[in-house]
């Protein structure tokens, strides 16, 4: 066998690999989600789980990065909607606005952009319990697969702890 054959099927079993932990990834969350009858899954967490399962070694896919990017994120989008209301322009500035605070935190994971857009959209009342309730448990349950998974069931180095 070639060497670059070999390549190959090494980068398809992890593929294979990581599409497997996506799906118990996405999976769990879900199920969680309609066991406790709150929804935990958002749709940018599809993103998020390909980073930190298949692109794991990235700084994108760190721990630290997708639970901050998150946060921060979600912060500027309940203060954008408080401050600012909910109109066209506001869409806009809160992603650009939470870019800059995440870029400054050294936070970056860039599905987590979304959060000022979905929260925007959500109902002003309820946005504070929204990112309590169902954003930060659904992002740490899916963190916390992405490490057993990589770590304890893959052996690959995740999180990376020197960056």
């Amino acid at each position: 066998m070639k060497k670059d054959e070999i390549l190959n099927a090494s980068r398809k079993e992890d593929e294979i690999l990581s599409a497997i932990g996506i799906f118990f990834g996405i999976g769990i969350v879900a199920l969680v989600s309609k066991s406790i009858d709150n929804n935990l899954l958002l749709a940018p967490f599809g993103a998020t789980s390909i980073i930190a399962f298949l692109l794991y070694d990235s700084e994108y896919a760190q721990p630290r990065n997708i639970i901050l990017g998150y946060i921060i994120t979600s912060i500027v989008g309940i203060l954008m909607a408080y401050i600012l209301g909910h109109n066209w322009i506001v869409y806009a500035l809160g992603v650009a606005i939470a870019m800059l605070v995440k870029s400054w935190f050294k936070a970056i994971h860039p599905p987590s952009a979304a959060m000022p857009i979905i929260l925007l959209k959500a109902n002003e009342q309820g946005i504070i319990n929204y990112f309590l309730f169902d954003v930060i448990p659904g992002i740490c349950l899916l963190v916390f697969i992405a490490i057993v998974y990589n770590r304890f069931i893959l052996h690959r180095d995740y999180p990376l702890w020197h960056r």
